[in-house]
């Protein structure tokens, strides 16, 4: 896959994006949600309409134009860099820790469904990060964002 041409620096998390994906994810079926991939279906288009992640379906709060300054070059000729869109629309790189416990693709094996997704962003975002996060997405300590209600928070 090509590489994007964005330069991620970002000091802060974007608290309104992160809960705009919150809410938006609670409301996405568990048939159409899969922590494992950003999308299964076509990722050359920015429309999700498959099964997939929490980036995979958040696109659609973006407007499209800012959404094709992410298309980079890949092995269709066209692709989309869920990872680069995602760090500009949450102020989280996807190599830090707060990006691996709301998007991490290993919380396939304790907690893949949209609530669960939807709970650990409004977490982060009110409590920061929990120091167990990688035990919790292991299946290996309690999750800690289970009583959470989305609808509470803006």
């Amino acid at each position: 896959m090509g590489k994007s041409h964005f330069v991620i620096k970002t000091k802060t998390m974007n608290r309104a994006n992160l809960l705009r994906m919150a809410k938006y994810i609670a409301e996405v079926p568990q048939e159409k949600f899969n922590m494992f991939d950003f999308r299964t279906g076509d990722k050359s288009t920015i429309e999700c309409n498959s099964v997939g992640c929490v980036i995979g379906h958040c696109t659609v709060l973006e407007n499209l134009e800012e959404l094709e300054k992410f298309r980079t070059l890949g092995p269709k000729n066209i692709d989309f860099d869920f990872d680069s869109w995602s760090a500009v629309f949450t102020g989280l790189p996807s190599n830090e820790d707060k990006w691996g416990w709301c998007f991490g693709y290993s919380w396939v094996y304790s907690d893949n469904t949209p609530k669960g997704a939807a709970q650990r962003i409004v977490y982060l975002v009110n409590h920061g990060l929990p120091t167990n996060w990688e035990r919790q997405m292991k299946g290996l300590d309690t999750l800690c964002y289970t009583d959470i209600k989305i609808e509470d928070y803006e």
